[in-house]
């Protein structure tokens, strides 16, 4: 049997990160976190889009490249913070098509021989909550992203949920805008619940 390798995704600001830390230490998994402030072209890229994405989205899928091929020799099971495919999400919607195509040739070079997650959780919440738990974090270089960015990553993360749902992919989607698993247990014990039957494993004490 492989070991669980867990991927939380969804659009910005949804609690991806937090998710999965929390996940790590309740099943006792190795941690993969995402590798952002480190991207020199962030901030660049938030104040013009058009002239920086194409810099911003090939140094994201360098760095989750070494990274996924750094955890697949681990024997320990795994939870992301991130799945490699998001990088193509992102393109999609900032790059020309002409870059978008170059880029997807490269995506699909680099990813045709990774170990890929095997357990995937979409989470979601509605604009405005996601809005205000971007501004609650308070990172610099997310001050300007813009209201129809947000929703069109919304848009394309729930197409790819439903594509792999409907291929039979170990997929779960979690509405989190009247949630804060954060600072209340229950809300992270009730997200526990939700996932024993797709995870499985031992919670560790």
């Amino acid at each position: 049997m492989k070991k669980p390798f867990i991927a939380v995704e969804g659009p910005i600001g949804v609690g991806k990160s937090s998710l999965a830390d929390k996940l790590s230490q309740s099943y006792n998994y190795y941690h993969e976190k995402e590798i952002v402030n480190e991207n020199p072209f962030l901030s660049d890229f938030y104040e013009d889009i058009s002239k920086w994405s194409f810099q911003t989205e090939m140094f994201f899928l360098c760095n989750r490249y070494k990274q996924f091929q750094d955890i697949a020799t681990l024997h320990s099971g795994i939870v992301s913070d991130y799945h490699i495919y998001k990088n193509k999400i992102f393109a999609h919607n900032t790059l020309t098509h002409t870059e978008y195509n170059k880029f997807s040739r490269i995506y699909d070079i680099l990813t045709e021989d990774l170990e890929m997650p095997n357990i995937i959780i979409f989470l979601d919440a509605d604009l405005e909550v996601l809005k205000a738990r971007i501004a609650h974090r308070n990172r610099s270089f997310e001050h300007q992203i813009e209201d129809n960015y947000l929703l069109n990553l919304k848009r394309d993360y729930n197409a790819y949920y439903q594509s792999l749902k409907n291929d039979g992919e170990r997929v779960m989607r979690i509405d989190t805008t009247h949630l804060d698993f954060v600072k209340h247990n229950d809300d992270y014990q009730y997200i526990l619940n939700l996932l024993q039957s797709l995870i499985g494993g031992k919670i560790h004490e």
